[in-house]
């Protein structure tokens, strides 16, 4: 038979260190969500303006 024995302290501290490393995450998905959001516009050379013309915008 196995025992599993678990410090209540050493649960707490691993809490704690899983809810910083949630808030460095949900820090950098936001920083990063701006930015991989946007469209950029077409540039202004030839292969751009085609694909322009042959989807109508």
């Amino acid at each position: 038979m196995s025992f599993v024995i678990a410090e209540p302290e050493t649960v707490a501290a691993a809490a704690g260190d899983l809810a910083g490393i949630r808030s460095a995450l949900t820090t950098a998905a936001a920083a990063a969500a701006t930015p991989t959001i946007e469209v950029l516009p077409a540039a202004a050379d030839e292969v751009s303006a085609a694909i322009s013309r042959l989807f109508g915008t």
